[in-house]
């Protein structure tokens, strides 16, 4: 048994081997040796560095961003009891028939779904048959099917050309004001 054991390590030893580029490639970069003095400041640098930023963040992230859009209007506050509508009491029974007459319709809805699709695919398989056909037996007929009806939807539009001037409209001279509001 230790025979057939020292066999297989020494054979699966011999199958093994390793280049000269997985063991030391080209594409690696050579770590230069630097002065361990050197590296603690670097390092302590980087830190310093990292804190102050974290620092800022932190000082920034303080402050809100004022948003107009939840700013709660004085007149309305007032009487703000008056305007909340208390949520009508429905019966569990009502709730079921509302539920039953949702799950009703959207039946409804898919099978008519599914009945359009079908009818639309039915009609375009139809078309591209006759479109076929006609070009088997007469390719000039087939080129007129195929070609846009202008007069399908006729749209004439009457209207005035040009629209006449405002009086004591002063036209502004291409100066442009931001007014959008800035937060720091």
């Amino acid at each position: 048994m230790f025979k057939l054991v020292s066999q297989l390590n020494s054979t699966f030893s011999r199958n093994l081997h390793v280049s000269s580029p997985v063991s030391g490639s080209v594409f690696m970069k050579r770590q230069k040796k630097v002065d361990p003095e050197v590296a603690k400041v670097r390092e302590a640098r980087k830190r310093k560095k990292l804190e102050r930023e974290i620092r800022e963040m932190q000082k920034h992230s303080r402050k809100p961003k004022p948003v107009e859009e939840l700013t709660i209007d004085v007149k309305r506050a007032k009487n703000l009891s008056e305007r909340i509508r208390e949520k009508p009491i429905i019966s569990e029974e009502k709730a079921d028939e509302r539920a039953l007459i949702l799950k009703e319709y959207t039946k409804f809805c898919q099978k008519q779904r599914h009945a359009d699709d079908k009818w639309l695919k039915e009609s375009i398989k139809r078309q591209d048959a006759a479109l076929k056909e006609l070009k088997r037996l007469s390719p000039e007929l087939y080129d007129a099917a195929i070609q846009l009806d202008q007069n399908l939807l006729p749209l004439q539009i009457k209207g005035p050309s040009l629209t006449p001037p405002l009086k004591g409209y002063v036209s502004p001279d291409g100066e442009y004001i931001d007014t959008s509001k800035t937060w720091t």
